[in-house]
């Protein structure tokens, strides 16, 4: 299918992604890769014919997969002139990986990003200036999510969208400016960006009661004592409307995102340990998110997230190793990539335990809330767990300040 015909169906609302099934059967035939990846693993893919036969298709990885082969046989042999753009992976669990994309990738992308301006902000509705705070370099955030915004624009949303990239005095100049013009105001940046952000903001004489503004995260999860301070910081009390955190990797770009459901269903088990252990099997909260299963198929593989989906590198049961399950056909949860977790005397601390101690509302004005662990020795070869915290910009270390992170981490 041609560009244009893509577009035309994305704007007719006839646009259909393609399931896992007829996924598998176009990349066995269209994909180098994947035609020698099924061959070493001895699958025909003639046997392969319900979803039951696709359960038993083999698991990719970027290990098996991604780093086996080169760019341009994991690629359409049939589409290589429809590539427009190329983003990085940002490399945190090994080495940085190209990934292109197409414009029926976008248009996907687009479909979703509908789907949260209506479900979390009824942005059809209004007057809307989504600011776009993701670093606009190689990395898949910045660049995608433009090319989103402006084709749902295109379709007749009220949205306006501008570039500022990582800019924090700009996009608070805006906030000055270009806000009051609009009915909403949508940002969207990393996590740990866009707490700074407010603060700043705040600390600049902007007036949040007179603006509507909405955050649009992503980078990593975030904790529900996390979104309290930040919504009151914007003056708002619609927790379900506000923060929305997404699920997303330059692996297989958006993939799902917080609903007002999935976040109200999480505050309850925030506030309910008991059924979070009975729900989970784990003390952990995870985060939870809705997804759209025309456009992403999601797995529980042995406690781990697989998809399936479109891409100019289609991704079939591809496991990215972040533990996490379903909880029915349009939510799942996420823990996190076990890879992260250190051990200290037997006992497991995950990134999720840090972050519950570090968003305590006594740190949040202080703190950015992102952190290193790691495992030393001391003089006499025992073991202790580092945590390193980022300070604010306005916050100077002080004993005071150590010791009550200390007493409220342990």
């Amino acid at each position: 299918m041609t560009q244009e015909k893509i577009l035309q169906k994305y704007f007719h609302h006839t646009h259909k992604p393609p399931r896992p099934l007829q996924l598998f059967h176009e990349a066995a035939r269209y994909i180098p890769a994947y035609k020698d990846f099924l061959k070493t693993h001895k699958v025909s893919p003639a046997k392969i014919i319900t979803m039951k036969d696709f359960l038993s298709v083999p698991v990719m990885t970027k290990e098996n997969y991604i780093h086996a082969y080169d760019y341009k046989s994991r690629s359409w042999n049939r589409k290589t002139k429809t590539e427009h753009m190329v983003s990085t992976s940002s490399g945190t669990t090994g080495e940085p990986v190209y990934w292109p994309r197409d414009i029926q990738t976008v248009v996907e992308g687009a479909m979703y990003h509908e789907k949260i301006f209506n479900a979390c902000f009824d942005a059809k509705k209004k007057q809307t200036l989504f600011i776009n705070g993701f670093a606009l370099g190689n990395w898949i955030a910045g660049t995608f999510t433009s090319e989103c915004c402006f084709l749902v624009s295109m379709k007749g949303y009220p949205l306006t969208t501008v570039t500022p990239g990582y800019n924090s005095g700009e996009i608070i100049r805006m906030l000055k400016e270009l806000s009051p013009k609009y009915e909403m105001t949508i940002i969207a940046g990393h996590a740990p960006f866009l707490k700074q952000l407010i603060e700043e903001a705040v600390a600049a004489g902007i007036d949040f009661k007179k603006l509507d503004v909405r955050l649009l995260g992503t980078g990593q999860a975030i904790t529900e004592n996390w979104r309290t301070y930040v919504m009151k910081l914007l003056k708002s009390k619609d927790r379900e409307h506000t923060v929305v955190n997404l699920y997303g990797s330059a692996d297989a770009a958006l993939m799902a995102f917080e609903s007002p459901e999935s976040i109200s269903l999480r505050t309850y088990y925030a506030t309910h340990p008991q059924k979070t252990r009975a729900q989970f099997n784990d003390e952990r909260l995870p985060s939870i998110y809705s997804y759209d299963p025309s456009i992403v198929y999601f797995e529980d593989v042995k406690g781990e997230l697989c998809i399936s989906k479109y891409s100019s590198v289609p991704l079939i049961r591809y496991n990215m190793h972040d533990s996490g399950g379903l909880l029915n056909k349009h939510m799942v949860y996420l823990f996190g990539r076990e890879k992260f977790m250190v051990k200290i005397y037997g006992a497991n601390v995950y990134t999720e335990h840090v972050q519950h101690a570090l968003t305590h509302a006594k740190l949040q004005p202080y703190l950015t809330s992102s952190f290193k662990l790691e495992m030393a020795y001391d003089a006499d070869n025992n073991p202790q767990l580092i945590c390193r915290v980022e300070l604010t910009m306005t916050t100077q270390k002080s004993d005071e300040l150590v010791e009550q992170v200390q007493n409220i981490f342990y």
